[in-house]
């Protein structure tokens, strides 16, 4: 029985390795991603430019309302100061005891 399991894996190998060899030769990777840079270049650096200037946007109006927080926060009469402080103590004693 191991003989004929045997003879069968041997025969099958070189059959399944040419089967292997021809699906390979015809595979062509096609990657959307590279022909943008090599096909469709003014496309690719376009869509490249678009990420980095979107990306830009989002932080500079992060940056600036992080700004004007602060300047808010700056305008405080030193009374509505002693209340925030004053609240933020208070927060950070309720949250220490859970």
């Amino acid at each position: 029985m191991n003989d004929l399991i045997g003879n069968f894996i041997i025969t099958a190998d070189p059959w399944l390795g040419r089967i292997q060899s021809e699906m390979d030769a015809r595979y062509i990777e096609q990657s959307s991603l590279t022909n943008l840079f090599t096909e469709h270049k003014f496309w690719g650096w376009a869509g490249l430019l678009s990420i980095f200037v979107a990306l830009a946007a989002i932080f500079y109006f992060q940056f600036q309302a992080w700004e004007q927080e602060d300047q808010e926060q700056e305008k405080l009469t030193p009374k509505q100061k002693e209340f925030v402080e004053f609240l933020e103590k208070a927060s950070n004693q309720s949250s220490d005891k859970n």
